[in-house]
């Protein structure tokens, strides 16, 4: 960042009064400053770049200020000082010192979360993109939201954002972590989205075991709202608690349970209870339970494979998983210009013209500075920077 300021400092100067530029630019400042610059993963030294770098941005800005009052206030030279004060101070012998960050705890509103075996302090990203075949896949929306919130629960404002935009998908493809019935009704009705990931089995003692009566042993009357039992007993309760709505709860009474001669193959209290989806509710989780097994439903929601190999890019390719500011606000920003960076990556790889027809890139105002006062400058930027 500090680099990238100082080359767009000098760019701008350079436009203005190149003149101003002679004596001042040397070699080395070719070298680091001519061409865009990129860092790998572990650049070398590291330290040695950042204490040089801050020496010459420390001496153009004075030398702006004391010689070049007229340029001083321009935007990129403004820029350059802002992101100086916020990375470096001056100590009292002037010299150019990094600031290290304090021991203080950074961030109040980061939060300890762990999914099965990973575990982090942060937030969470939910990246959506397009995945259509015949086109580029496009990131359209990146949400943040504390480590500790389920994804669920991030979906309905995922869905309002992309409305807000124009972009809302036919169809969704969601993992398991954003998928309930409820939700799907929801989004049919609200966005007219078909959301698509896998609903989860049931996870009762009764659907484990295949010695046990599950739900779908007893006979659901919703017309009298009332249920049988495989003995043929009829439920005494059904209610709707705020605790546990939509669903609607039923047990059955304490004596017919008592004296029924296969209770061990219902229940372990002292009474069965039933907790099932209202009917519409109920009946659109049969379908897509059943739905889920069949072959062209895999084949389609195999493309939302795609989303895993872009939180690999994200990762590895642009660091994500580490936070460079502090507040969900800000690391939220950090999340969005990383999705901008992905998009154009991929729509610039998608638009390249062959080796044959690409044409030089016209030089930059320091470039021509460069080239007129014969000073070399990098070609490519793994060949910028200083030792």
């Amino acid at each position: 960042m500090v680099t990238e300021a100082m080359r767009a400092a000098l760019e701008e100067i350079a436009r203005q009064a190149p003149q101003e530029l002679v004596g001042l630019v040397t070699d080395e400042w070719g070298e680091g400053y001519g061409r865009a610059a990129r860092l790998g993963k572990t650049p070398t030294r590291p330290k040695t770049r950042i204490k040089n770098t801050g020496d010459d941005v420390y001496l153009l800005l004075r030398y702006v200020r004391t010689y070049l009052r007229v340029l001083w206030q321009g935007p990129q030279v403004q820029a350059l000082r802002q992101v100086f004060l916020q990375n470096y101070c001056v100590d009292e012998r002037a010299r150019v010192q990094w600031r290290e960050p304090d021991e203080a705890p950074y961030d109040l509103t980061a939060r300890y979360s762990r999914r099965n075996d990973t575990r982090w302090k942060g937030f969470l990203a939910h990246v959506t993109e397009t995945c259509d075949d015949d086109a580029v896949n496009i990131i359209t929306n990146v949400t943040t939201t504390p480590a500790t919130l389920y994804d669920i629960r991030a979906l309905p404002t995922i869905h309002d954002r992309l409305a807000q935009r124009d972009l809302l998908p036919d169809e969704h493809l969601v993992d398991g972590g954003y998928t309930s019935i409820v939700q799907q009704d929801q989004s049919a009705r609200e966005h007219g989205i078909t959301l698509m990931g896998p609903v989860r089995k049931k996870r009762t003692r009764q659907s484990r075991q295949g010695n046990v009566f599950d739900r779908d042993a007893f006979t659901i009357d919703w017309d009298r709202q009332q249920v049988v039992c495989p003995q043929g007993k009829q439920s005494r309760e059904w209610s709707t608690p705020l605790s546990i709505a939509p669903y609607t709860r039923v047990r059955f009474a304490k004596e017919d349970c008592g004296q029924c001669p296969v209770k061990s193959s219902c229940t372990r209290g002292d009474r069965r209870q039933l907790n099932f989806l209202p009917l519409q509710l109920y009946e659109r989780q049969a379908a897509a339970r059943a739905a889920q097994q069949t072959t062209p439903w895999k084949a389609n929601y195999a493309m939302r494979a795609g989303i895993e190999s872009t939180v690999n890019e994200f990762v590895n390719g642009h660091g994500m998983r580490q936070a460079r500011y502090r507040s969900q606000t800000k690391t939220h920003v950090q999340h969005i210009l990383t999705a901008i960076a992905v998009n154009i990556e991929r729509v610039n790889a998608e638009l390249t013209t062959p080796a044959a027809e690409r044409r030089p890139r016209t030089p930059t105002a320091l470039q021509n500075f460069l080239d007129w006062q014969r000073i070399p400058r990098p070609t490519a930027w793994r060949t910028a920077g200083k030792p």
